[in-house]
């Protein structure tokens, strides 16, 4: 169903956005990986991040491969569905590229995943995309249900040092740092 109504009004039908499905994916992967993931507003928010992240990502890959034009920026998440939306072009459901720390929550999720969202695009920036999204996937693992941003982050962390050694850890830090995640 739309965000708009009935399938088939608002902007696009929801499953006309790649994106947005993609999006829901990451939900998916989300619940494989921790069943029940999202049960805190902070958890609930890293879902919505990832989400975004996973959507973006696929979709710059995609479009790499097969040539397809892109036709907002890479941190725009959604286009095409959030045309109604927002007045502003590009038309983005959200950003993930936005400059929210952890001190501006608000205690929704899709606000607050802002925060998170920002940080993996900077790990992707700084590590590559192979690099990152490994380190990424990986580190859900060993969320809990409820994580907060600091016990998913230290986690990410942790995971990065494993995976790579301790200067990519550093570079991941940073990345929670830049965002002012307590305790990182």
């Amino acid at each position: 169903m739309s965000r708009g109504g009935p399938i088939g009004k608002g902007g696009v039908d929801d499953a006309e956005d790649a994106e947005v499905v993609m999006h829901e994916y990451g939900h998916a992967v989300h619940h494989a990986q921790v069943p029940g993931f999202g049960t805190s507003v902070e958890a609930g928010s890293i879902g919505e991040a990832f989400g975004d992240y996973l959507a973006v990502t696929v979709g710059a890959h995609a479009a790499a491969k097969y040539g397809w034009p892109l036709k907002a920026d890479l941190a725009c998440v959604a286009d095409r569905d959030a045309v109604s939306y927002t007045s502003t072009t590009p038309h983005c459901l959200r950003r993930i590229d936005g400059d929210k720390v952890y001190g501006d929550r608000v205690g929704q999720v899709h606000a607050d995943g802002q925060i998170w969202s920002r940080e993996l695009f900077d790990i992707r920036s700084e590590l590559g995309a192979r690099t990152a999204d490994r380190i990424i996937v990986n580190a859900q693992f060993g969320f809990a249900p409820d994580t907060s941003f600091t016990d998913a982050a230290l986690t990410t962390v942790a995971t990065a040092r494993k995976m790579y050694g301790a200067e990519v850890a550093a570079a991941v830090r940073d990345a929670f740092r830049a965002r002012e995640i307590p305790g990182v």
